[in-house]
């Protein structure tokens, strides 16, 4: 899914069109784009705010990391007259579906205005076998294991690294959390949760549900995932991270996906035979604001 941007003062007879939801609140008018799409300027000059939201990533397989989320670039302001503006959406990252390989990395989302603004997709979460998150915007979370997976890096706006994952010589093998915008993953020896995302209504107080139908169910964005667990007891897998990341996996269960912009899937628990895949992150976001 999607990119956040928002244009802040217009002059009269500015006109444009684009965007699966566009909608007047108050003195301002917003274009918000969930898909690939076009914002286009038919007459006028607005001085413009944009922001933009990167994919959020898949969590691992099997005693794995979180996915990291999706980075947060914004309010860069661009003059923008008439002419057409390509919009791309960060897709969301698969969960992985076996233990050799990561979670998928989220998609890069980006503005091209009168220069490109792009925000990196989050680090897939590291699984059982390869252990290591990817790097990202927010880094993904390593698997547990005797070593234990590093997290993965972050790099942009609003991101932070992954969790470490748990390393020691016996169950419960935790993997670690996801990155998110306002903290890192947890490692898997604490408690494997997911960042915790930044909220809508810090950009913009009108960003709520009860105004658009987009961010219904939400008040956060791009929180990392939770890491899986290999646990034959009650041992907790991790905690998505607050606003959205998905959570990670008990023993032998899939990780949850995510359920807000740019954030990141839970892993998936268990080990060998009975391991399970990660969840899915949620993609990106775009959104052009301009007064009326």
């Amino acid at each position: 899914m999607p990119i956040l941007g928002i244009i802040a003062s217009s002059r009269k007879g500015f006109s444009a069109t684009g965007g699966n939801e566009v909608k007047t609140v108050g003195s301002f008018r917003y274009h918000i784009f969930t898909s690939n799409g076009t914002f286009s300027v038919s007459s006028g000059t607005s001085s413009c705010s944009i922001l933009v939201v990167g994919g959020g990533a898949g969590g691992g397989h099997s005693r794995s990391g979180g996915g990291g989320a999706g980075a947060i670039e914004g309010l860069t302001t661009q003059t923008l007259g008439a002419g057409s503006y390509t919009v791309t959406i960060g897709n969301s990252g698969a969960g992985a579906t076996g233990e050799t390989v990561k979670g998928g990395s989220g998609g890069s989302s980006s503005f091209a205005g009168t220069s490109t603004i792009t925000a990196n997709g989050g680090g897939g979460g590291g699984s059982g076998a390869n252990l290591a998150g990817a790097n990202g915007g927010s880094g993904g979370g390593g698997a547990g294991s005797t070593t234990g997976g590093a997290g993965g890096t972050a790099s942009g706006s609003n991101t932070n690294a992954g969790g470490a994952g748990q390393s020691n010589g016996g169950q419960p093998f935790r993997g670690g959390g996801g990155g998110g915008a306002t903290g890192a993953g947890a490692t898997g020896a604490a408690s494997g949760n997911g960042g915790a995302g930044k909220l809508l209504t810090d950009f913009d107080a009108n960003f709520t549900s009860a105004n658009f139908t987009s961010f219904s169910g939400m008040t956060r964005m791009s929180a990392g995932g939770g890491g899986g667990i290999q646990a034959l007891d009650a041992t907790p897998a991790g905690s998505g991270g607050t606003g959205g990341g998905g959570n990670g996996g008990p023993n032998n269960t899939t990780g949850s996906p995510a359920t807000s912009y740019g954030s990141g899937g839970g892993g998936g628990g268990g080990n060998d035979g009975t391991s399970r895949a990660g969840g899915a992150g949620y993609a990106g976001l775009v959104i052009v604001r301009y007064s009326v």
